[in-house]
């Protein structure tokens, strides 16, 4: 049989064919994930403020998806057992995470010989809340204002000891900076969560504790506590009674951020897809109701500008570390 002479557009048609259902096939894989239900890892224990916001993120989320967002505890070390998880997970998009700020940028440092993970290791996708820094006394405390704190310190320094969740995290910081700003040195001891600390304050082990806004206000509200700053630029509306640290001359600024990572080789577009369903959920009214219930505050930051959020935080508390490093307290 003669064979046929092949046309150099016929040639054409077919490369350019097999490069449309190339790029078509590629598009359609991109388009159908996730086929499957998700892991969300929670570096803490259940029933805390970070694993409530993701089990209520992860209930809105299921709903953009189309599958099922699974929260998963690993709490141990401080958050670290966690966030070596997420850091070592398939990067495929069916493993995101928690994270905590500034508790995840702060161990790559001040635990440098022995941290299971490094920040080059997760990429982070969208921070979701700012919860200020408080300080707070027993409603029955005779302190009403940071100077009456400073001022019984200055009189004897052994008699003001304050709690904080962990050296290095948001609290332990936003109390050291306060002792720096007012030129004291301060008692420290360390609980695991509010609900130990509160305990303490209550039974007069302690002082003051310091916290996060959404741990403390329904006790402030309640009466049960006094709060005595909120270390944020300006008053917060749900515990609008207490003054901010720089009204009453302590310029001392403090939160717990909390968002989401994920492994850090995770596909671009896969990674877009999850940012794009983070900002869907963080802009419907009912999520937002149910933080503001919560006493949680929205403060998104997505993309590439969390990103720069999390290394510059990184960059400068290691540059405070290397000045004066934090002792366990």
């Amino acid at each position: 049989m003669k064979t046929q002479p092949v046309s150099m557009r016929k040639v054409m048609l077919g490369a350019m064919t097999a490069l449309l259902t190339s790029g078509l096939s590629t598009a359609t894989l991109a388009a159908d994930y996730p086929t499957k239900p998700i892991q969300m890892i929670v570096s803490f224990g259940a029933g805390g403020s970070t694993d409530t916001m993701a089990r209520i993120f992860a209930k809105y989320a299921e709903e953009e998806l189309g599958q099922r967002v699974v929260v998963v505890n690993r709490p141990g070390a401080g958050g670290e057992l966690g966030w070596v998880h997420l850091a070592n997970a398939e990067p495929d998009g069916y493993t995101i995470g928690l994270i905590n700020s500034p508790v995840v940028e702060v161990y790559p440092f001040t635990r440098e010989e022995t941290v299971g993970y490094s920040l080059d290791e997760i990429r982070p996708l969208a921070n979701v809340i700012t919860d200020p820094g408080v300080l707070a006394v027993a409603a029955d405390s005779p302190y009403q204002s940071l100077d009456d704190l400073v001022a019984a310190v200055q009189d004897d320094s052994e008699s003001v000891v304050i709690s904080h969740e962990g050296v290095g995290g948001d609290d332990h910081l936003a109390a050291l900076n306060f002792a720096e700003e007012a030129g004291i040195d301060l008692s420290f001891v360390s609980y695991n969560g509010n609900a130990e600390a509160t305990a303490a304050l209550l039974g007069g082990h302690i002082t003051a504790f310091e916290g996060n806004m959404s741990e403390a206000a329904a006790q402030i509200q309640e009466g049960k506590v006094r709060g005595l700053a909120v270390w944020a630029d300006e008053r917060v509306e749900a515990i609008a009674d207490v003054p901010t640290g720089k009204e009453q001359g302590y310029d001392v600024q403090s939160a717990a951020s909390r968002g989401f990572a994920v492994p850090a080789d995770v596909p671009q577009d896969i990674y877009d897809t999850l940012l794009d369903v983070t900002r869907r959920v963080v802009e419907t009214p009912e999520f937002r109701a149910e933080m503001e219930q919560l006493n949680m505050p929205v403060n998104p930051i997505y993309g590439e500008e969390y990103v720069d959020f999390i290394q510059d935080s990184h960059d400068r508390l290691k540059a405070l570390w290397e000045k004066d490093p934090w002792i366990e307290q």
